[in-house]
């Protein structure tokens, strides 16, 4: 599957069309005030596109994890079913009027909003209330999904995805309405979201490092396992570090381990060595006897961490390694923090990572993705995102992405009309990893089982063995 062969935003017609886009607001609120709008800006191309062509839009988001009410509940005397008022989207709709300096329309409840949609006039936005307050949402079952996903379909002409956040579940706003109104597209965010983790992940430019960090090895096995196939060097920091540390036979203090998961750290190095990738750990360490802030955390000199201590971060030498390894790559790929950066002084590693990125982005072109979640988090607090080829606005998709899963919310959208589709490119989320025999660095996208490469040679083969028999025999005439 590839979001090449699906039909984007510039594919539909939009002149008065009312149009659903499912957006990803879910957005960090603090006392009815949004202290992070990224993903609210993000989201902004896709509805001005809509708005310049003449139609109207119909927002969809979620925001937190409300317990949701079921659509069978009587209605309350006062307010609307599901409601909290923590997870309330009518902060977000004031700051999408400020950012689109014109009104946004609020419905207070997403599925009694028939009248609303009904008055949209070309140009007009409006706001549905947060979609998780209704359990049907993320229903395991499908005709739950469905019977949501009709209402909310029946309020508009067309559908548009822009929730990359929420393209790995499979819900009534992301896989329901377009099932229900026979057609769906990728706004542009979701198109750039897809656009930069297939070329990253298919067709980088070498040497390709992958940055995993995070508290456990068990949440990134299948990452690990699917990128192993595809990457020159894996660097690993986090807690997830010691964990493989241990496995190696290092002294790890009171770190944290998975003591179960041991055999696990060595079979995955074992791998990485049997497929040329050289994987990189951490060699000096920033440490507390407590898991919490101090004010002189003591510093290793070696890698073995001493008795009663435990990591919290990487050391400056492990720093200066990794720069170094980040240094020398043309694609990096990062996914999990080095340390607790949320305490500032266990936060060095993880911004001297985020430096690094930013800094060979912008002197040497380097291609750097930032999957989401944490990582993304950290991006924004160093000051480094704005310096990336690409931050991700979706954590558990972009994990999955990396894994080599298939994404349901991007499964579901339209096809594009093409005529041969026999030598499209196969992108790692649709249906397993291209090894490195059958891609090797710098062979490009695979085609029908066997690489471009392999093609190509046994053209130019056969066009030289026909030359050379045409010169055979007609040095036979000669004679």
């Amino acid at each position: 599957m590839s979001l090449v062969l699906k039909k984007s935003i510039d594919d539909a017609t939009f002149r008065d069309k009312k149009v659903l886009i499912r957006v990803d607001f879910n957005v960090p609120v603090k006392n009815g005030k949004i202290t992070n709008d990224f993903r609210i800006r993000s989201a902004l191309p896709t509805i001005q596109k809509v708005l310049k062509e003449g139609g109207s839009c119909i927002l969809m988001s979620h925001l937190g994890r409300p317990k949701g009410a079921r659509m069978s509940d009587p209605r309350p005397e006062k307010g609307v079913r599901g409601y909290e008022e923590a997870a309330s989207l009518r902060p977000v709709a004031a700051r999408i009027a400020e950012l689109l300096g014109q009104k946004v329309e609020f419905a207070p409840d997403c599925l009694d909003a028939a009248v609303y949609a009904s008055k949209l006039k070309s140009g007009d936005v409006l706001l549905l209330e947060n979609v998780r307050f209704y359990a049907e949402e993320g229903s395991k079952k499908e005709e739950e999904r469905d019977a949501m996903a009709k209402v909310l379909a029946s309020y508009a002409d067309l559908y548009v995805s822009d929730a990359f956040g929420t393209a790995h579940r499979d819900s009534a706003t992301m896989t329901g309405i377009p099932k229900v109104l026979g057609a769906g597209y990728a706004g542009y965010l979701m198109e750039k979201e897809i656009n930069y983790f297939s070329r990253v992940l298919n067709n980088p430019p070498r040497p390709l490092v992958a940055i995993v960090g995070g508290a456990k090895v068990s949440d990134k096995i299948e990452l690990l396992d699917n990128m192993l196939g595809r990457i020159n060097y894996l660097v690993i920091g986090g807690a997830m570090a010691y964990t493989f540390q241990k496995a190696q036979g290092r002294k790890i203090g009171i770190s944290m381990c998975e003591e179960d998961k041991l055999d696990l750290a060595k079979s995955l190095l074992k791998k990485a060595q049997e497929r040329g990738v050289q994987v990189f750990l951490p060699v000096d360490h920033v440490c507390n006897k407590e898991f919490k802030a101090a004010d002189s955390p003591l510093v290793t000199e070696n890698v073995d961490v001493p008795d009663g201590y435990m990591a919290l971060d990487i050391g400056p030498k492990t720093i200066h390694l990794y720069e170094e390894v980040i240094g020398r790559c043309k694609s990096a790929i990062w996914n999990g923090p080095m340390g607790v950066f949320e305490m500032p002084c266990y936060s060095k590693g993880t911004f001297a990572v985020a430096k690094a990125m930013g800094t060979g982005t912008q002197k040497s072109g380097l291609l750097s993705i930032i999957g989401g979640g944490d990582s993304a988090s950290a991006a924004e607090l160093s000051g480094e995102a704005k310096n990336m080829s690409h931050v991700s606005t979706g954590g558990g998709a972009s994990l999955e992405l990396l894994e080599g899963k298939t994404l349901p919310g991007v499964a579901i959208l339209t096809d594009k009309d093409v005529k041969e589709r026999g030598s499209s490119c196969k992108f790692a989320f649709g249906g397993g990893a291209p090894s490195r025999e059958v891609c090797p660095r710098g062979s490009g996208h695979i085609f029908g089982g066997a690489s471009i490469v392999t093609e190509i040679v046994k053209l130019v083969g056969a066009l030289l063995m026909g030359i050379f028999i045409g010169r055979r025999m007609s040095t036979k005439l000669i004679r």
